[in-house]
């Protein structure tokens, strides 16, 4: 009978631990111990009932009992909280640490009381035992107490980028009760023990959501520090990974024995020291782009041999450029009425720019006077939407041209445009088109068409732009390149 009756409560009692996990599923809460609760359910109904069961299968049967009973209740009041949202969940140290203290409590009472055994006893009857118990948990104690007061503080959490001298860099993987697992740019596994995290003088390099990230750039004395100083700063703007708060900043270091050092600080969001040199590398190539761009050099104190390869290779570079780009512009619907002599002179006065890989080539707003033929890499046109996101309108490749439109109507520049990867671009400015034109006026109908075309890509996402007819978009033309002939 005493059998049946605990067979009862044992499938009462487990109804209600899957009825609560259930629940617990469906409420996005903490899992109770619902395996270990069965399971000593189970033994409670076989081996309790049982009256000519062992003392130690009995000792075994409370021992389960008791264990499923702690850890029950330091789930109900300690994890299902949280998800209720009635406070923190205490570190998964301190779980711990109640469950082996609570384990060693049940323990010692039950071997006592079922079994008749007293296991403090036994430990501490025996000195030389004790001693080298004490002697061996001296580290371990540290570990365990230096873990515990790194999870209950709030120093770094899971996911933040430590520093801890010499060379001891990471990503916090975990914090455990005995040492700390970071994650190497190398992508390696450092474990650390925690009694060194709380020993060391500890760095938390994202601890405010930002992370810093400095280096130099020297430049030549010919560019003026109010000059470089704003280039800098405009390039490392551009960066989308680059924070506006706290602002990038650009500083005049020193002056070197080749070049004017600059001091470039800024800020990402991402950490790790990949990250880090990830985007230093990036704004480093783009910087390169641009002070080429500019007419400027990047010295080293070998300026001899650079002198010598430029007057070397002077007269050939350039040559062989005006060849590939009259072949690239050759290849183009708008330049193919011009003929080969027009193409060569209009490819002579133009410029040739290089841009690297996410750099802006122009800002849409903004004011200019030339059009761009991509002769090699390419490029993304990007549209500002209404609700302040960027749609990519278009992709360019080599022998495609943009820019159109502000050259031909005078406009502000209707997308913006940012580099894929790295371009070599054929600059070509309003006076060149003016002086080409008088000799070929049947260009200016086929750019028109062109323009049509490109403000019809920008009506398609959403532009509230009115759209002039194509007769007036030719008239405007018209009327602009006639006023800077006169």
């Amino acid at each position: 009978m005493e059998l049946l009756h605990r067979a009862v409560l044992g499938l009462l009692s487990g109804g209600l631990v899957v009825a609560l996990t259930l629940a617990s599923r469906r409420r996005a809460l903490a899992r109770p111990p619902w395996r270990l609760t069965l399971l000593a359910l189970a033994s409670w109904v076989v081996m309790g009932g049982s009256p000519a069961a062992q003392p130690w299968l009995r000792a075994i049967d409370d021992l389960l009992l008791g264990f499923a009973a702690l850890r029950f209740a330091l789930w109900a009041g300690l994890e299902a909280p949280e998800g209720l949202g009635w406070w923190r969940r205490p570190p998964d140290l301190l779980l711990q640490l109640l469950m082996v203290g609570g384990g060693a409590a049940i323990t010692v009472v039950v071997m006592r009381q079922t079994a008749q055994v007293d296991l403090v006893g036994l430990v501490t009857t025996s000195a030389v035992l004790t001693a080298v118990l004490g002697f061996a948990a001296q580290g371990v104690l540290k570990d365990l107490i230096a873990g515990l007061e790194l999870q209950l503080g709030d120093d770094f959490g899971v996911g933040d980028w430590l520093d801890l001298g010499d060379g001891v860099h990471g990503i916090v993987e975990t914090v455990s009760w005995r040492d700390t697992k970071l994650r190497t740019m190398e992508g390696t596994r450092l474990v650390v023990p925690n009694s060194r995290v709380t020993a060391e003088v500890l760095i938390n390099r994202g601890a405010y959501g930002a992370v810093s990230n400095r280096f130099d750039v020297g430049l030549d004395y010919t560019a003026s520090p109010a000059q470089a100083r704003e280039l800098l700063l405009k390039v490392v703007q551009q960066h989308p990974q680059v924070l506006e708060d706290p602002a990038p900043q650009v500083r005049l270091k020193s002056f070197g024995d080749s070049a004017v050092i600059y001091d470039v600080h800024v800020w990402q969001v991402e950490l790790g020291q990949q990250a880090q040199l990830n985007l230093r590398s990036e704004l480093l190539e783009q910087i390169w782009y641009t002070v080429h761009r500019h007419g400027w050099s990047i010295p080293f104190p070998v300026r001899e041999v650079v002198s010598r390869r430029r007057e070397r290779h002077s007269d050939a570079i350039p040559a062989e450029r005006s060849r590939q780009a009259a072949a690239v512009m050759g290849r183009n619907p708008v330049f193919a009425a011009l003929s080969p002599e027009q193409q060569a002179t209009l490819c002579r006065h133009s410029q040739s720019v290089r841009f690297g890989p996410g750099e802006v080539i122009v800002h849409e707003g903004e004011r200019g006077d030339s059009l761009f033929l991509l002769l090699s890499g390419g490029v993304a046109v990007l549209k500002r939407c209404s609700d302040g996101t960027e749609a990519q309108v278009s992709e360019l490749q080599a022998g495609e041209v943009f820019g159109e439109m502000t050259l031909l109507l005078d406009a502000p520049r209707s997308a913006t445009v940012r580099a894929l990867a790295e371009c070599h671009l054929l600059q070509i400015d309003r006076g060149c088109f003016s002086e080409l034109l008088q000799h070929n006026p049947h260009l200016l109908e086929r750019l028109a068409a062109q323009v049509e075309r490109r403000q019809a890509e920008l009506q398609a996402i959403g532009s509230s732009q009115t759209q002039p007819e194509a007769s007036d978009l030719l008239t405007a033309m018209r009327q602009l390149f006639r006023d800077l002939l006169s």
